[in-house]
């Protein structure tokens, strides 16, 4: 009695479910040329500085990227950003200066901790290739990398925009 009550539940859902799941629409997201990655927050300590890099990936025949790097402080403020253009199959870089603590304040710590944004723009209708980003945090004395955030996972698949 039990089992047959199951069954008939379970196949009545399922004629409902089906036709439903047919004729409704995808929500899909926007497709677009831009691409966008966030990191952070993270505290960079004294003796430590930052820095974002991008890789470009396509054809090196194709348009360069443009890329936008923006740094935020800890209120949400812009305080640093610079634009550039990397072309597909090298490496561009964005030194963080993070010597002013008007900009990027000291905690009781001693760590100014900010965030970083990267929007990449490929400039062709139809983008032939991605770009990877890392946010990396090094030893001032030695050059050392101390914390290395980011690769290809940080992008979602090609196409969508977050």
């Amino acid at each position: 009695m039990l089992r047959s009550r199951l069954v008939r539940t379970t196949v009545v859902l399922a004629l409902v479910v089906i036709p439903l799941s047919l004729f409704t629409g995808r929500g899909l997201a926007v497709v677009g040329p831009e691409y966008r990655v966030l990191f952070g927050p993270i505290g960079v300590g004294a003796g430590q500085g930052a820095r974002v890099n991008v890789y470009a990936i396509g054809n090196p025949n194709d348009l360069p990227w443009e890329f936008a790097v923006r740094i935020f402080n800890t209120r949400g403020d812009v305080v640093q950003q610079r634009e550039f253009r990397v072309a597909p199959g090298a490496i561009g870089s964005f030194e963080i200066n993070i010597g002013n603590p008007n900009e990027l304040p000291i905690d009781r710590l001693g760590r100014r901790t900010l965030r970083a944004e990267i929007v990449g723009f490929n400039p062709q209708p139809d983008p032939p290739g991605r770009y990877t980003a890392t946010f990396e945090i090094y030893s001032l004395v030695t050059g050392h990398t101390s914390i290395l955030l980011g690769g290809p996972d940080t992008l979602p698949p090609p196409g969508i925009v977050p």
